[in-house]
């Protein structure tokens, strides 16, 4: 009987330990970065971005076809996403600054405060981490004002 008790014991344990270690990604838009990147492709798709038809190695590119001011790039190797890169276009720097403060707010309120390497007016940058991934927030006001963000699930913790 006690044999069995703990034979019954340690197979729960390898259990727990065997569920335990699947590692957690960032949500992309409430999409997980460890789904493959043709299905976030798709889903991409289905809430309306288009797919660039121009075949590349590493990335699908996706466009929002509505404003045109939204590109997508999903990076990946065999077909595991590494990462995806959101660039925002906007004609005059006001509407990048709000956007950036936007999902700067956003983006503390996940992951908590940021490293901020560049804080002036037309050049900021704010790189967010915990142990799920990365994000890099940038805003560029110059000749042609935009932010972008990089999502990463390379983690650093």
């Amino acid at each position: 009987m006690k044999k069995l008790s703990v034979f019954c014991l340690g197979c729960l344990s390898l259990l727990f330990f065997a569920c335990s270690g699947e590692r957690e990604y960032i949500n992309y838009h409430g999409l997980s970065m460890g789904m493959s990147a043709k299905a976030m492709v798709d889903s991409l798709q289905q809430r309306g971005l288009a797919l660039d038809t121009t075949k590349y190695e590493d990335r699908y590119v996706l466009a929002d076809t509505l404003m045109n001011n939204l590109k997508v790039a999903v990076y990946h190797q065999n077909d595991t996403i590494t990462d995806i890169l959101e660039n925002y276009r906007a004609s005059y720097n006001d509407s990048t600054s709000q956007l950036w403060q936007t999902l700067h707010d956003e983006f503390e309120k996940e992951f908590g405060w940021p490293n901020m390497p560049k804080r002036g007016d037309l050049h900021k940058e704010a790189f967010y981490e915990n142990d799920k991934g990365t994000v890099l927030l940038t805003l560029l006001n110059t000749y042609s004002p935009t932010v972008t963000v990089r999502y990463s699930t390379e983690t650093t913790k």
